[in-house]
């Protein structure tokens, strides 16, 4: 074991890629920036319905005396499901989401649907007050003391309230039998804390908050992307070059990759392009056993560099890629570097990125090889990369918040 350890290091070591089996025979990475990754037992986290924990609360109505219900979320996420609920059956419910990062509501009206958005923006990481509450055949939710969103009720749906059915809210998601179209995302990466649902017991959300870690949220947060160290997100090229992928038939074009991070672990892919065959077109990485960052052209090293020594301080790292004609330039901080770019290699990458089925990671490779781990924020052609808008995402990967701690913001 000894002997192939060494081994599986000299490979590491000279950039060469071996299987995430063999790497895993290395022992884990020591971590080089420690902190306290608060996690708290009275915070819901909303965004787990991507791997199927939405907590579920059924009530029959012939016990209930309130239909109101309050709570307080927390949410840098634009869009996601903050809960759905339904009573007598499918065809009679209300969905509270959001909605590019405004309140919405969507409800059953007859055999139509109303969508109504309207209210405050809340998707700025404050925590909201919001209340849902029935009045006169209508509701009405509120966030603090203003009433946001105000719909009329369904005949169906009052008549539904003095039968003999159930109350059924799941938060975070749909019903597993829903089949309501939303014409959105549903996780939503964010924070409940402070609920009273119908004023009824809800003691189910406690028992899974102390049962599961997962379930749970940090006490504070900052923007970015966390990557646990395990699992990636992938995207399809053409999706993640939006509009400009119709310049890539253009003699100027230019691929422009940033990265802004805070790392907890020094090792990982930061960004990889994969072609149809899953080869490793052009990849960046941070190399633990030569403590360097790498990049790797057609799985041969282009460019390194040492560790900078504010990697593992806390400190932000800036790097800035850019591919153009007969050039590749690397920047990390104030430093750069050009280094020439055949016009066969220039070729190959805009005709990588142009294929359906050529792939785009960041924060680690297929089948979790070496990720990341820290806040990552990246843009693509001067655009915000939405994580949430990955063909393949590891449910363990947060798209909108970091554990403060890792404020990006912060470390500059």
């Amino acid at each position: 074991m000894f002997a192939l350890k060494r081994f599986v290091v000299a490979l590491l070591t000279l950039g060469i890629w071996v299987h995430p089996t063999l790497e895993r025979t290395l022992e884990p990475s020591p971590e080089c920036y420690y902190f306290v990754e608060s996690r708290s037992s009275h915070l819901l986290y909303t965004g787990n319905s991507s791997v199927g924990n939405v907590p579920i609360l059924e009530y029959k109505v012939t016990e209930l005396t309130s239909f109101d219900s309050e709570f307080e979320l927390r949410t840098l996420d634009p869009e996601g499901v903050i809960f759905f609920g339904d009573i007598g059956g499918q065809q009679n419910y209300f969905l509270l989401a959001v909605i590019q990062g405004n309140l919405s509501v969507q409800t059953s009206c007859g055999d139509g649907q109303v969508l109504v958005t309207s209210g405050p923006k809340i998707s700025d990481g404050e925590w909201k007050k919001i209340a849902v509450m029935k009045h006169e055949g209508a509701v009405a939710v509120r966030v603090g003391s203003e009433t946001a969103v105000t719909v009329q009720q369904s005949a169906e749906s009052q008549r539904a309230e003095i039968g003999n059915g159930m109350l059924r809210i799941s938060i975070g998601g749909l019903l597993p039998d829903s089949g309501v179209t939303l014409g959105l995302n549903p996780p939503l990466d964010g924070c409940m804390r402070s609920w009273d649902w119908v004023r009824q017991d809800s003691s189910i959300l406690e028992r899974t908050l102390q049962d599961s870690k997962v379930q749970r949220c940090w006490e504070h947060i900052a923007p970015g992307s966390y990557f646990t160290g395990v699992g990636s997100v992938g995207f399809s090229s053409l999706a993640l070059l939006g509009n400009s992928s119709a310049e890539l038939d253009g003699a100027d074009w230019t691929l422009s990759v940033e990265l802004a991070l805070r790392t907890v672990s020094a090792r990982g892919f930061l960004f990889i392009l994969l072609d149809t065959q899953n080869d490793y077109i052009l990849s960046l990485k941070l190399n633990h056993p030569s403590q360097e960052l790498m990049l790797r052209l057609r799985g041969t090293l282009f460019w390194s560099r040492s560790y900078p020594q504010t990697l593992c301080s806390g400190e932000s790292q800036f790097l800035q890629l850019q591919v153009r004609p007969g050039q590749l330039v690397i920047g990390m901080g104030i430093t750069k570097a050009t280094m020439r770019l055949t016009d066969g290699d220039y070729e190959l990458l805009k005709r990588v990125l142009s294929q359906p089925g050529s792939r785009v990671y960041l924060g680690g490779g297929p089948a979790g090889l070496s990720s990341f781990h820290g806040c990552l924020q990246a843009k693509i052609q001067g655009v915000n990369v939405d994580l949430d808008l990955a063909e393949v995402k590891h449910g363990d990967v947060r798209s909108h918040s970091c554990p403060a701690a890792l404020d990006i913001r912060d470390g500059k």
